[in-house]
């Protein structure tokens, strides 16, 4: 955290700003007293997923593994027709 005059803050906004931007919690002081915080601005979430984002998230390689259902063999064609 580092604490910017907010005369600094009037003659060196871009410098400032860039600072918050590359993560720095900069710390506006207005006579040596804290009044605002500059922080960097997080990324929103995706509302939505592309084609794209979709393919690179499946897996790279197929699943070798059977699924338990596949493997079973109770059937009811022993039982006959129903009557």
């Amino acid at each position: 955290m580092t604490q910017v005059p907010v005369r600094e803050l009037r003659n060196h906004t871009a410098d400032v700003i860039e600072r918050a931007r590359r993560g720095e919690e900069v710390v506006i002081t207005v006579n040596g007293v804290p009044a605002a915080t500059l922080t960097a601005v997080k990324p929103s979430l995706k509302k939505f997923l592309t084609v794209d984002d979709l393919l690179a998230m499946r897996p790279k390689h197929p699943v070798r593994e059977p699924h338990p259902h596949d493997t079973w063999d109770d059937t009811t064609d022993d039982l006959g027709p129903i009557e």
